[in-house]
């Protein structure tokens, strides 16, 4: 009787241990990730600002959005760093191998030399919709510091759908959105090498 007793406290012990035991930690980033073309070389230095986030959006964890556009922090699924931060340098490094210039910088990272263009980011929706995908809208425009001058300014507003039904194909579908912004500035940017490549900087 006291063995039966024992085997059964032991067996409920375990129970009890693997209840509480806590769910593995899962981290997640957004980098750059577009394919580059040539070498960079230096040019024109174009900083891109802190990219700015809807109120309640930059979280430690993921921010999920249910069936009826209810948030939910995924307990589980942590970014690994601010989500603005990884925003910010993500579309720095794509639009560094996209234009293959090796003078742009994400704030607030320093430069050794006064900006000669600027890129402000106003996300407006940055969205993870479990069983359906990413939704990414952003304003943004491009300025030359000092002067406050807007040369250029666009808008992005896309969905990608995901392709499984874990947190790591959410952020894919999300990281395909940056990459699809940072190719829309990158392309308005292009049409201007006198400004990428003044002949100062040449």
């Amino acid at each position: 009787m006291n063995k039966r007793m024992l085997t059964c406290g032991i067996v409920l012990c375990s129970l009890l241990l693997a209840a509480c035991s806590s769910a593995p930690i899962r981290y997640h980033q957004l980098r750059a990730s577009l394919p580059g073309g040539a070498s960079q070389q230096p040019g024109a230095v174009l900083l891109v600002e802190q990219v700015s986030l809807p109120a309640g959006t930059d979280r430690p964890q993921l921010l999920l959005e249910d069936e009826q556009n209810q948030p939910r922090l995924q307990e589980q699924d942590y970014w690994t760093a601010s989500l603005s931060r990884l925003l910010t340098q993500a579309v720095a490094g794509n639009l560094a191998e996209q234009l293959r210039l090796s003078t742009v910088y994400a704030a607030p990272q320093l430069s050794l030399a006064q900006p000669d263009l600027s890129l402000q980011l106003d996300v407006r929706a940055f969205r993870l919709l479990p069983g359906q995908g990413a939704q990414l809208t952003s304003a943004w425009r491009v300025l030359r510091p000092g002067t406050q001058e807007v040369l250029l300014r666009g808008y992005f507003s896309q969905q990608q759908a995901q392709t499984g039904q874990q947190s790591a194909q959410l952020v894919a579908a999300q990281q395909q959105l940056v990459n699809a912004l940072s190719q829309q500035i990158a392309t308005a940017l292009a049409a201007h090498a006198d400004w990428l490549y003044p002949p100062a900087k040449r």
